[in-house]
């Protein structure tokens, strides 16, 4: 089932594999871990609803593609859905892209106008969108943004105006344990621990290993100065709906981290 972050915007799940084994946590048990108990890292998608038009950001995976339009259909109901918004052409975030659209054959697909390798599910044929480009929804209002960190050329970051919202896509992603499936960071018992962090970038956003640390914080800094969220809703973490721009400057600890040591691994 999927959760109401704020009225109009809602996170739909998808767990992902167990990472436990792969990112070796039972051996390791690192502080945030609770030993023999089941980790992911999710995909989510996200569906905003402002009154008049409906918008999905992101498809989880096929593994979840009768969840996924299972919970579409339950969410937009007899209005339909008007624009399927793809942020990139992976799996965990596009997979279902033409399965969607042929159930609502009445959406607009919205896709990146950055990068030039637009085959992959048809995003070729979509509206292609680019920094400053708007969606009315009615009481709700998205723009897009060019990805500031990605992990494909063909990417672009989304905002909720009038909640202040800010999808990152697959920056800002983390590790969670089992029972915090759909659990807003704010719940989480304790502190946040930073290395979920990054672990996740070490291990996703491999180019970590190689970059310029003054430069990729000042980036931060005015990531943070340029929008400003309430809310973070990230596609392979939990929700953070307080002291989000906090967290955004955990970021340059993150960028600290991974600089002063080899890779951590894969994916897995």
């Amino acid at each position: 089932m999927p959760r109401e972050i704020t009225p109009g915007i809602h996170w739909i799940y998808e767990p992902g594999p167990d990472r436990t084994e792969s990112w070796d946590l039972d051996d390791r048990n690192p502080g945030w871990y609770d030993p023999g108990e089941e980790a992911y890292v999710p995909q989510c998608a996200y569906l905003v609803d402002g009154g008049e038009e409906t918008l999905l950001f992101d498809t989880l995976s096929p593994a979840s593609t009768d969840q996924i339009l299972e919970v579409v259909d339950d969410l937009v109901g007899d209005r339909g859905l008007d624009y399927l918004a793809v942020s990139h052409p992976d799996v965990p975030h596009a997979g279902n892209t033409l399965a969607i659209l042929e159930e609502h054959p009445e959406a607009t697909l919205v896709a990146p106008a950055y990068g030039n390798d637009h085959e992959l599910y048809h995003l070729d044929d979509g509206l292609h969108v680019e920094e400053g480009d708007e969606l009315d929804l009615g009481t709700r209002t998205v723009k897009f943004h060019e990805a500031t960190f990605l992990d494909s050329p063909v990417s672009v970051w989304m905002t909720e105006t009038e909640t202040e919202t800010l999808f990152p896509v697959d920056w800002m992603g983390f590790i969670h344990l089992d029972d915090e499936r759909l659990t807003f960071v704010d719940e989480l018992d304790g502190e946040f621990d930073r290395s979920r962090l990054t672990e996740f970038h070490g291990r996703v956003l491999f180019w970590y290993q190689y970059i310029d640390v003054p430069k990729t914080n000042a980036e931060i800094d005015a990531l943070i100065q340029k929008f400003d969220p309430e809310i973070v809703a990230p596609s392979h973490g939990l929700v953070i709906r307080e002291d989000a721009t906090e967290y955004m400057a955990m970021m340059k600890d993150v960028t600290r981290e991974l600089d002063s040591q080899e890779r951590i691994g894969t994916l897995g």
